[in-house]
């Protein structure tokens, strides 16, 4: 009987504790340091200690003098990186990149064994700010 009550002790635990939840993890940066302002928007879920979803979002925004170049800048980013959404935007091109299992823009892997929190001090050490 103490096994019993043990074991649905811990399945309580287990279920309250929320041990597959997943959780959200979102991380931007910004770099104004040339003409072209960049704008890193990155939203990951980690669930199991392994990345189940990533989307990365950049915004470029561009100088007076370039925006009639943007339709062809984006034509050609259409072009040489079909797994990119590209949008224009005010000012601008957003890039907008889904994470799939082969490939990692961010150098983790969707397989790859990690916590919500070494995710975060991971992007953190890479100037991003995280929440």
């Amino acid at each position: 009987m103490k096994k019993i009550s043990f074991i649905i002790i811990l399945l309580m635990l287990l279920t309250l504790t929320g041990c597959s939840k997943s959780q959200k993890l979102t991380c931007t940066a910004t770099d104004e340091t040339t003409e072209i302002k960049k704008y890193s928007t990155l939203n990951i879920k980690v669930k199991n200690n392994k990345v189940s979803d990533m989307k990365f979002t950049v915004d470029m925004i561009y100088p007076e003098s370039y925006q009639n170049q943007l339709q062809a800048m984006a034509n050609n980013i259409k072009s040489s990186k079909p797994y990119m959404d590209v949008i224009l935007i005010k000012d601008g091109i957003r890039l907008i990149t889904n994470d799939d299992p082969d490939n990692s823009f961010i150098g983790i892997k969707m397989d790859q064994e990690i916590t919500y929190n070494e995710l975060k001090e991971v992007l953190e050490l890479q100037d991003y700010i995280c929440k």
